[in-house]
């Protein structure tokens, strides 16, 4: 018994500090991230795995978006990673039951009462560009992006439907209650916005957002303004590239997949 309560000690102290290590690091320094879709293509890739930088934003309290210290905030042309703001804080369908207290976000581990199991359930991560502030006022009209009033040059972005989508016929003072109303997220409107949509004023605390690929990115347009307390952080670097990282992610299928690996992504500065 002394045996093994010994190894078990020598093991805790081998590897307590480095979980800790690794938890500060990933709370208030960098964490990694795998790109979901295509939204963001010719600039980022379904399957990109990247360092995001958190600490640029400010530190938070480990696993809330409660910052204690400030640092900076979006910018426009920012890439950045966020939680998807459509995403509830548990699960959907109301029939899980949280096991541990809400103050303790380190374990969001809840009772699935429709399948008698535990269930880790965490909001989505995505990644888009920041194109607007809280006060700005946008339009989309003919895929093009105008930002109070005045068009954008993005070269980053791209197009791969040549189609444009006619919009719809509302009073320009009409916009902003359908958009932030959640009018066109997945409803009948959807469509309708994709190439032109607007005007709209963000709102205090929040940004706009946009994938670069811009015929196939659910984004702002359609899920409403970002706030600021969802960002997560700015990506940094790829670290691995391969078409077989797709959502959700299957390590084995990673792993018995070495022809899918894109070497020529992997370094590259996220921009």
């Amino acid at each position: 018994m002394k045996r093994i309560l010994g190894w078990f000690h020598r093991q805790a102290a081998i590897w307590l500090p480095v979980i800790v290590a690794v938890l500060l690091i990933r709370s208030f320094i960098v964490e990694s991230f795998v790109v979901p879709t295509g939204s963001m293509e010719n600039t980022i890739e379904s399957g990109d795995a990247m360092l995001v930088n958190k600490f640029i934003f400010g530190i938070r309290l480990p696993f809330t978006e409660k910052t204690v210290v400030p640092v900076s905030t979006p910018k426009r042309g920012d890439i950045v990673v966020f939680r998807y703001p459509q995403d509830p804080d548990e699960p959907p369908g109301g029939h899980c039951t949280r096991i541990f207290p809400s103050w303790l976000p380190v374990l969001p581990v809840f009772w699935d009462h429709s399948t008698r199991f535990f269930r880790w359930y965490t909001p989505l991560n995505l990644i888009k560009r920041c194109v607007a502030l809280e006060g700005d006022t946008v339009e989309y009209r003919g895929k093009q992006l105008y930002i109070n009033g005045v068009r954008q040059v993005e070269p980053y972005v791209t197009h791969k439907d040549y189609r444009e989508l006619p919009g719809l016929e509302v009073p320009p003072d009409s916009w902003q209650g359908l958009w932030e109303g959640d009018r066109f997220y997945r409803t009948g409107y959807s469509p309708y916005v994709r190439d032109n949509f607007g005007p709209v004023v963000i709102p205090p605390g929040h940004v706009f957002a946009m994938g670069d690929n811009r015929d196939n990115s659910e984004d702002g347009r359609f899920w409403g303004p970002l706030p600021v307390r969802h960002v997560r952080g700015r990506p940094l670097v790829l670290y691995f590239s391969s078409t077989a990282a797709v959502q959700p992610v299957n390590i084995i299928k990673v792993l018995l997949s070495p022809w899918a690996i894109r070497l020529n992504r992997i370094g590259r500065i996220v921009r």
